[in-house]
């Protein structure tokens, strides 16, 4: 009646965090582990040039997610302060 197919997965990473989102540095590890996968039976010389262009992207990447929260935020005091809300225009400019 029913033809099930199995298969697998491969790997699975999960990130988690307390009392907020995920940081920085979470998010940017994330999307080096993902842009660039390294196996781990290539040749030392290629591995360490992948793993060291892989550490470039990520920092690469974590610089514009903080820039992109930095010109977020000030876009909501932007947002705020035209709403006649100073005070919590001022209190979000300071997170």
């Amino acid at each position: 009646m029913f033809d099930l197919n199995v298969g697998t997965v491969g790997a699975v990473n999960i990130v988690t965090s307390e009392n907020g989102g995920l940081s920085n540095d979470q998010i940017a590890d994330m999307l080096a582990s993902k842009l660039i996968y390294i196996s781990d039976e290539a040749p030392e010389p290629i591995r360490l040039q992948a793993e060291a262009f892989r550490d470039r992207v990520r920092n690469m990447a974590q610089y514009y997610i903080e820039l992109a929260r930095k010109e977020e935020r000030a876009s909501i005091c932007a947002k705020v302060r035209d709403a006649g809300q100073l005070e919590l225009a001022k209190a979000i400019g300071r997170v």
